[in-house]
């Protein structure tokens, strides 16, 4: 009697290890379910506004790895982004890491914090709001082909348009170092496009061949300027 006693309780304490170890693994797996929700990029939202996910993907590959992998693209597969890869694209660009300072992840001069970032995709072209993790349509419609008369806007499914806004820099009183910092600035914003891209498998190209008279009436710029633009996808 005694014997079974001992063989049924360590049939117990087999059985209790068991669901020990199948516990962690089953809340990862549902936390990894939570965070692969998809989030429609449709302007459909209300007020034509998208409310982006938290910024995740991409950001455990270490910066040796994404220096390594850094390289230009301009052949693209016309495959969709998710929505994750989009916030996480958006927010390595030119996002808040200091929500306290309201500082972000690229330096700025005198931090005017001069830019507005745009996002054009098949849909539309979107304003990107780091504070609010938003993007707002403000053109309806695709417009990618309208950015540059280079092909490779037209495949990638997204393209990202970086705007210096002159009323934001009012601290440079010469207007030739306005221009000078925003294009210092710029590089800082293309270069974490570029680290992010090479970090997420995604491929991209910095663009200044742009069509900068037309994205300013399509974008409604009245004061400022487009400096660069990045076709960014999946490498064909």
């Amino acid at each position: 009697m005694k014997k079974v006693i001992l063989f049924a309780f360590a049939i117990l304490m087999v059985i209790a290890g068991v669901q020990a170890q199948n516990k962690p693994r089953a809340n990862k797996i549902k936390q990894s379910a939570e965070s692969d929700m998809p989030t429609t990029m449709s302007a459909a939202n209300t007020n034509n506004v998208i409310i982006l996910e938290k910024p995740q993907v991409g950001m455990d590959v270490p910066l040796h790895e994404a220096f390594d992998n850094r390289r230009t693209v301009r052949n693209f597969s016309p495959e969709r982004l998710d929505p994750p890869l989009i916030s996480s694209l958006l927010w390595s660009a030119y996002g808040i890491n200091r929500r306290e300072a309201d500082l972000r992840v690229v330096p700025s001069a005198m931090n005017v914090q001069e830019f507005d970032i745009y996002l054009f995709n098949e849909e539309g072209a979107y304003l990107y709001d780091a504070h609010k993790n938003t993007l707002t349509l403000v053109a309806e419609g695709d417009l990618r082909q309208k950015i540059s008369p280079q092909p490779h806007f037209a495949k990638a499914p997204v393209s990202i348009v970086i705007v210096a806004n002159y009323d934001r820099m009012t601290k440079f009183k010469k207007e030739a170092d306005r221009d000078f910092y925003a294009a210092v600035d710029c590089g800082y914003v293309s270069q974490n496009i570029y680290l992010f891209c090479a970090s997420a498998n995604l491929g991209t190209v910095a663009c200044g061949g742009i069509n900068r008279e037309e994205i300013a009436q399509i974008l409604k710029i009245k004061n400022g300027s487009a400096l660069l633009a990045h076709p960014v996808g999946f490498v064909k």
